[in-house]
């Protein structure tokens, strides 16, 4: 496609607005996530991998037809190549549109660092509570007895005798 014909390409215009709707619905599915580390609702967070896998495939795939869209139109694949483009054919409400995707995507990689630090809180947690368990099995020879029988910690006999 001739440079002038992608320049003037509505496809670049309506991919925008599908953008956008794409980047809320990630901002929306990784609200949920966060609210679920919060909770320590684990199953939920499972639940919602496959569709933040999904809204990330599709704004990857939103991401490279814009891209592709702005080499065809001679410009470079970045932020200042869709801010040229819009200086030169948008309207302002494409820029308007455009400013809001850069909002939400700057959102999700703050949320995403939220997540991550979350994330990090809960295995330490993780982590604390097998060290204390480990270390109760290893330096007291076990919760439990052959029998299942719960061991007390200093006699090592089961709390069940009498």
């Amino acid at each position: 496609m001739p440079p002038s014909e992608a320049a003037n390409s509505p496809t670049l215009l309506s991919k925008l607005a599908v953008e956008c709707a794409a980047w809320q619905a990630m901002l929306n599915v990784m609200t949920d996530e966060e609210q679920a580390l919060v909770n320590g609702d684990a199953d939920h967070l499972e639940r919602l991998n496959a569709s933040k896998l999904a809204q990330l495939h599709t704004l990857n795939n939103l991401a490279g037809t814009r891209h592709d869209a702005l080499l065809a139109a001679g410009l470079s694949a970045d932020h200042a190549g869709m801010n040229a483009w819009l200086t030169q054919h948008g309207k302002p409400e494409h820029r308007s549109q455009w400013q809001q995707l850069c909002q939400m995507e700057q959102q999700a990689q703050a949320m995403n660092l939220r997540i991550g630090k979350l994330i990090e809180m809960r295995l330490a947690s993780t982590r604390q509570a097998l060290n204390v368990l480990i270390h109760a099995t290893t330096s007291q020879g076990g919760l439990y007895d052959q029998a299942g029988q719960s061991v007390a910690a200093h006699t090592g006999k089961p709390r069940t005798a009498a």
